[in-house]
């Protein structure tokens, strides 16, 4: 075992040269677990990686204390921990400084081929390195998630009957939301459990070293790959079981930042989202903050952020998040528009300013139109859907762009009725009140007795649809053959 007592802000190293090349062959894997007061968790991790890497593909499994007190070496040798055994490399900071600031304490000191990133909390099955490593050897410039589930704490390994995943696309407000479909490539890592090689880990500069705290590392992380010459996969038999912070009062966080507040959004959207920042609904900041960046991007010669959507347009073409049209719902016996502030849908005085009438279809529709948009009513502006039904009333839930979920089957048709569902189960928006100039939008049958009537409203094009299609045809992007998926 080694350790080593590290200070919070160590200066960023020389980017290697894309010249220099990733080595001939990827042996060993270094796994990286960031630590902060996970205690008896990080001894259970560490046990699980210990046990279920083979033993000469395990370079070493580097442990970042990240301020924990006492330190977590001393619980390592009041276990009788078997340190040697197990490969482990202790590094610490004094005080805790964050997640990122951890892991790139943990990247900068790997040793092996490849290094392996995951939380302090969870539980590889057997054979979980195998596809890792095969996909990295295959392309070095390769980003891999494993199949993420669920961890028993009772078992410290995956419950029965796990959920499994691995992907998220990536939002305007510069957040993460879990999808799945059928194709291995990711757009956006969900944290803290990635494996790439220690080349491309160092080639790309890591993380950035001024974020701090929780959030944000990875949407760096993952543009970083996309943007800059590499891509991210899944491996889907290469499975950990991950703790979920739930009211399960086991799975709470015990530890306190020293530091102060940065704001890690704010810098991936300054860093990388470029003309569409103004998409951004949150505090923007200077280009001047973010300078530490362009070393990275002038070394290897990082692409627009339109390539990036342009490269996932199955997310944000076909299945809607960048609109072709936004407008309101309007009832045309009533001229009274659909209105969800508040979450409760109702029909309200049209008015072209408030936002919580403004609407879009959205989500991918597999059983009409091919797999392209739209299958769904999205609230312009947020994440959300109309999705499930409480007394009566559709009510929002996060969008689900692949189509797959029945409850977000809300499809405007010629006819002017709004219709949930499909087949014997359809269902419409009732037919108003006359005479009220509020009230509740409840769902029913869909006979010409009982189903309102609306039409699109005031439409205009938004402002990313023209940003998009402007960066498509500046940058050529149409002409160029890459899959999309």
């Amino acid at each position: 075992m080694t350790r080593g007592v590290l200070g919070g802000g160590r200066r960023r190293p020389s980017l290697p040269s894309l010249a220099e090349g990733p080595p001939s062959a990827f042996r060993t894997v270094s796994v990286v677990l960031p630590c902060a007061e996970e205690r008896e968790l990080a001894i259970k991790t560490a046990s699980r990686f210990c046990e279920r890497t083979p033993e000469d593909w395990l370079a070493e499994i580097v442990i970042v204390d990240d301020g924990s007190q006492p330190p977590l070496a001393e619980l390592f040798e009041e276990k009788e921990f078997n340190m040697e055994r197990c490969k482990i490399n202790i590094l610490r900071h004094e005080v805790t400084t964050g997640l990122m600031n951890a892991k790139q304490t943990g990247g900068r000191n790997a040793r092996g081929d490849v290094v392996a990133f995951f939380d302090c909390h969870v539980s590889p099955k057997p054979g979980w390195a195998d596809e890792i490593l095969a996909k990295i050897r295959q392309n070095p410039r390769r980003m891999v998630v494993p199949a993420i589930t669920d961890l028993s704490l009772d078992t410290f390994d995956e419950k029965e009957n796990s959920a499994v995943n691995a992907k998220c696309y990536l939002t305007w407000d510069a957040d993460f939301k879990w999808f799945d479909d059928e194709s291995d490539y990711i757009p956006t890592i969900s944290g803290g459990l990635v494996a790439m090689s220690r080349w491309w880990f160092n080639v790309t500069g890591g993380f950035d070293d001024i974020m701090r705290g929780w959030g944000g590392e990875n949407l760096d992380q993952s543009l970083r790959s996309w943007l800059c010459g590499g891509e991210i996969m899944r491996a889907k038999t290469s499975r950990v079981a991950h703790m979920w912070r739930t009211d399960d009062s086991r799975t709470r966080a015990h530890y306190h930042s020293a530091i102060s507040h940065v704001d890690n959004q704010a810098r991936v959207v300054a860093a990388w989202y470029d003309v569409f920042a103004e998409k951004y609904p949150g505090r923007k900041i200077q280009q001047a903050e973010v300078k530490n960046y362009e070393p990275v991007k002038q070394a290897l010669g990082c692409k627009p952020f339109a390539f990036f959507l342009w490269r996932f347009r199955h997310i944000y073409v076909d299945a809607g998040v960048i609109p072709e049209k936004i407008f309101h719902f309007r009832e045309m016996q009533t001229g009274l528009c659909l209105n969800f502030g508040g979450g409760v849908l109702a029909l309200e005085k049209c008015d072209r300013s408030n936002s919580d009438q403004v609407v879009q279809l959205g989500n991918r529709d597999l059983e009409e139109k091919g797999g392209k948009c739209c299958s769904g009513i999205r609230l312009f502006g947020t994440n959300d859907c109309l999705d499930y039904v409480e007394d009566g009333v559709p009510r929002p839930y996060s969008c689900d762009v692949t189509g797959r979920n029945t409850n977000q089957h809300y499809r405007w048709r010629p006819d002017g009725t709004i219709q949930k569902g499909l087949g014997n189960g359809k269902r419409c928006f009732g037919k108003p009140e006359a005479g009220l100039l509020s009230q509740r939008v409840t769902v029913g049958p869909c006979g010409p007795a009982a189903a309102g009537q609306y039409e699109m409203w005031g439409g205009r094009i938004p402002r990313e649809r023209e940003l998009y299609e402007s960066e498509v045809r500046r940058l050529g992007y149409d002409e160029l053959d890459l899959p999309d998926n």
